[in-house]
């Protein structure tokens, strides 16, 4: 029996054992005297990172950095402190043995023991409850830092209606300070009534509670601060939910709204001017009935000028309605956008052109919408404005045209560019080359000289271009020997028209003719002239001259050459055009030349034209005036 029983009890001195060292919290027993580690249980090792053996070696001031040798009269003071209580409870570090720290809530407790008084520290490991706690503050602090820097005033009260938290602007609106607002019900802080009648209003957190969703106040509320002050208000308010979606308080976002009935009243005035500001408009105000031939309900003053029709022949029914003008082409369009308008309730825009009572063609640009508003014979209305845009019409096939345009010089430019610049590089190469005959070098530079020439040629036509159109060009006239300027071009182009087994005829005046212009311009006019008709004539002549006329002088070259067009007749002084004539797109050039000569033309007061039949030739004419 007494094997039995010192068995038993053997076996419960394990199992307490076992019980200690897997307790879930470090235990110590730690001497009061000395502050030494008598005994640890395995938990605390764990912990630690420390084996039992070496715990039991240390003493609590090197395990807890609150309380290092230089605080042990503070430690022993606490200990005699929790000795007289019985026990307590602490938050503290502890130093692992890796160096790290970990934050530990510690309860001490005294307990008589065989007659002696002994302590255990049982330590707990609260670092996940730091972190969590770290987080809340974080949030918190996020919270209070987003409230108080919010522009509007915000109030939170708790689900009881009282109040958490007021920001500055709250503050300032409701005259309520937070210190003394807090615990506060809402109804108290936040005192509501209605503009008109002077009662009070349901304060919106009663609604949120019960609705559990956001609302919003009535208009024309009046918020009454703890002074007394009235201030025109809008608010919102809205539950605060927990984490498990249960609501746990409210919140009430409100605005002051005193500039805004200031910017009211002001709208209220501004509509006493609204029928002058129509009738002012470049374009007409309209409201029509929803009908094919939109008969006109009313128009301002601007349907004269817009139309030339008063606005009581479009508004009387005087046998004219406006529909009558709209363009036959664009009246199922006009209606067609309408009616998807109307049948959707949204605005609309539709460009498009009417015939005014002159029988003038205008482009016009229309917006308009539902006028939900008026009902005439339970027919919809239709009100919006209409204006002239013909102008902006025009300046948008310029701009077109000025794309295309580009697009035909880069593309013609390029190409031009292309053919000679290979050409110089290509054969600035071959002449680097060792052991090049002399011959042969000279062939390469005079390739190279010439693609050069051709590249000058095609910047200097582009410059020239761009003078005419900026209108930097300017007009140096002097007396001009007509002959001998005639002489010297039949001199140059003598051998280009030899290549090509032509006839370059010349017909002038025996005699001298001296006539005041600009020297260099009539040269670069027939220069360009007579370089087309050689470029574009296979076999027989090209003949240029003059004749003098009473009042000007006519030159003119002609050719018997491939011919133009009638259709093309009418592009070939656009800037940029080649002809799509296969016969001609063989030949280089990039579209100047005759553009240049008609703004030389032009800006010496003069007039070109020419005359034309495919495969029968070319005659260009073109007059200068005398004086």
């Amino acid at each position: 029996m007494n094997d039995h029983a010192g068995k038993t009890q053997t076996q419960q001195a394990k199992l307490d054992r076992f019980c200690l060292d897997h307790a879930g919290v470090g235990i110590y027993q730690i001497s009061d005297k000395d502050g030494r580690i008598l005994t640890v249980n395995q938990q605390a090792c764990k912990d630690l990172g420390y084996s039992k053996e070496e715990l039991e070696s240390m003493t609590i001031f090197e395990l807890d950095p609150n309380f290092a040798k230089s605080h042990k009269k503070e430690w022993h003071a606490h200990r005699v402190k929790i000795r007289q209580k019985g026990s307590g409870t602490i938050e503290t570090l502890h130093k692992r043995k890796d160096g790290s720290i970990m934050p530990v809530e510690v309860t001490i407790s005294y307990l008589d023991f065989e007659g002696e008084t002994i302590s255990f520290s049982f330590a707990k490991d609260i670092t996940k409850r730091k972190q969590a706690e770290k987080a809340l503050q974080e949030k918190e602090q996020l919270f209070r830092t987003t409230l108080y820097s919010i522009g509007d005033g915000v109030i939170t009260c708790d689900t009881q209606g009282y109040v958490r938290n007021i920001n500055a602007v709250g503050e300032e609106l409701t005259g309520w300070k937070e210190p003394e607002a807090l615990g506060q019900p809402i109804e108290v802080v936040f005192n509501i009534i209605s503009e008109y009648t002077r009662k009070t209003v349901s304060n919106p957190v009663k609604e949120v509670f019960s609705k559990g969703k956001i609302v919003g106040l009535a208009n024309h509320t009046l918020l009454i601060s703890k002074n007394g002050k009235e201030t025109p208000i809008a608010d919102s308010g809205a539950p605060i939910f927990s984490d498990d979606n249960q609501i746990i308080g409210a919140v009430l976002v409100f605005r002051d709204q005193t500039e805004e009935r200031i910017h009211q009243q002001e709208l209220k005035k501004s509509r006493n001017y609204f029928a002058s500001l129509l009738n002012n408009l470049p374009g007409m105000a309209f409201r029509c009935r929803n009908e094919a031939d939109w008969p006109m309900e009313y128009l301002s003053s601007g349907c004269k000028k817009l139309t030339g029709y008063g606005r009581q022949e479009l508004t009387n029914r005087t046998g004219i309605n406006y529909g009558d003008l709209i363009h036959p082409e664009d009246r199922k369009k006009v209606w067609e956008s309408v009616q998807k308008a109307m049948t959707s309730n949204e605005a609309y825009q539709i460009e498009y052109r009417i015939f005014t009572k002159e029988n003038s063609l205008k482009w016009v640009w229309e917006q308009g919408a539902p006028a939900p508003g008026y009902i005439s014979g339970n027919q919809n209305l239709i009100e919006g404005f209409i204006t002239d845009v013909s102008e902006f019409k025009h300046l948008e096939q310029q701009l077109k045209e000025n794309d295309r345009l580009k697009t035909a010089f880069l593309q013609n430019v390029s190409h031009e560019i292309r053919t000679p610049l290979n050409a110089i590089l290509g054969f600035s190469e071959l002449i680097k080359q060792p052991g090049l005959e002399e011959k042969e070098r000279n062939e390469y530079i005079n390739i190279v000289q010439s693609g050069g020439e051709k590249l000058l040629s095609i910047l200097n036509n582009v410059l020239e271009l761009s003078r005419i159109e900026t209108g930097v060009i300017s007009v140096d006239k002097s007396p001009v020997p007509v002959n001998k300027i005639l002489q010297e071009l039949h001199a140059l182009f003598s051998p280009q028209a030899a290549e090509k087994n032509l006839q370059l005829l010349l017909q002038k005046e025996d005699t001298e003719l001296v006539f005041n212009t600009d020297y260099t311009k009539l040269n670069q006019i027939l220069t360009n002239l007579i370089s087309n008709s050689i470029k574009y004539t296979d076999e027989g002549t090209v003949e240029f001259g003059y004749e003098q006329k009473p009042q000007e002088l006519l030159f003119f070259v002609k050719d018997t050459g491939m011919g133009i067009s009638k259709e093309q007749q009418e592009k070939v002084f656009e800037r940029f055009y080649r002809s799509d004539n296969p016969k001609m797109l063989k030949h280089e050039g990039v579209g100047l030349g005759l553009s240049i000569c008609l703004g030389f033309i032009d800006v010496l007061n003069g007039k070109i034209w020419l005359e034309s039949e495919p495969e029968k030739g070319t005659s260009f004419y073109f007059s200068l005036p005398r004086s």
